[in-house]
């Protein structure tokens, strides 16, 4: 088969896609003053941009570790277009949202609005869907030449455990409406560097992000005890399993704390 399957370049491809735009959005940030909750309007779709990007790109990266027969499959051909297809859509509204001057999240305005926000979440769902697929395959498929004990089980523990429990962080936080804010002012301005996180009072997007990002972390970790450190399977893997056991604490801690109305840098 050709170096990369359909679905690698499908997710690839919309990944470069994403990150094309963030020069125009850079560019529409210095020369549009609005603000939403005290940022520049640009910022959110410039995070949804990079954010978006990297969980393709993982998928493609990923999937090129499957076997021949899967890559090639149907199944995962169609799954990584609708996946492709609905992120793209998805990040296109939060930047039409933002071009209109108004929130693309807990935005219950006008029925409108309120129609987008909810057609986003089907939307998440859809894009987030094969990280589960997939790593339910890493769990289920032996070792491989190619496929390492440390690399299988940190893509199939990142993936899933990832995907469940952004889930329920990023369920619980989309239901809210107030917003991702508790017991914080409705703002982000003076927030953490770069992530913007509520430094006042509690902020759901503080577990969110630990969540999501596992999905990278851990085959990351995978890879490097095998690849890098080149620890003995055994030793991998707890290695993997020990990440795992610590990202699931730091997410969950810090959404305890979120809700407790607490900074997580104060």
């Amino acid at each position: 088969m050709n170096r990369y399957s359909f679905a690698e370049r499908v997710w690839l491809q919309s990944a470069f896609l994403l990150l094309a735009a963030i020069p125009a959005t850079l560019v529409a940030r210095e020369f549009d003053v609005r603000t939403l909750n005290d940022i520049n309007v640009w910022i959110k779709p410039l995070k949804f941009f990079s954010s978006t990007a990297i969980h393709l790109a993982t998928l493609a990266l990923l999937a090129t570790f499957l076997s021949d027969k899967a890559r090639s499959a149907k199944w995962l051909s169609v799954m990584a277009g609708v996946s492709a297809f609905a992120a793209i859509v998805e990040i296109a509204v939060i930047a039409a949202q933002a071009g209109r001057g108004v929130a693309s999240h807990f935005n219950y305005s006008t029925q409108l609005d309120t129609l987008i926000y909810s057609l986003m979440g089907v939307g998440v769902m859809v894009v987030t869907i094969p990280a589960l697929v997939i790593g339910i395959w890493f769990l289920r498929t032996p070792v491989t030449e190619k496929l390492t004990p440390g690399l299988k089980l940190g893509a199939g523990l990142g993936l899933t455990l990832g995907f469940f429990l952004t889930l329920v962080i990023a369920g619980y936080m989309s239901a809210q409406p107030g917003g991702h804010w508790v017991g914080a002012p409705r703002t982000d301005l003076g927030g953490v560097p770069i992530m913007g996180w509520s430094r006042e009072g509690g902020d759901l997007r503080v577990p969110h992000f630990f969540a999501t990002h596992l999905m990278q972390a851990l085959p990351l970790v995978g890879y490097a005890a095998d690849k890098i450190f080149k620890l003995h399977g055994k030793i991998a893997k707890r290695a993997v399993w020990g990440a795992a056991v610590f990202g699931l604490i730091v997410a969950v801690a810090t959404f305890v704390q979120a809700l407790n109305g607490r900074a997580f840098i104060g």
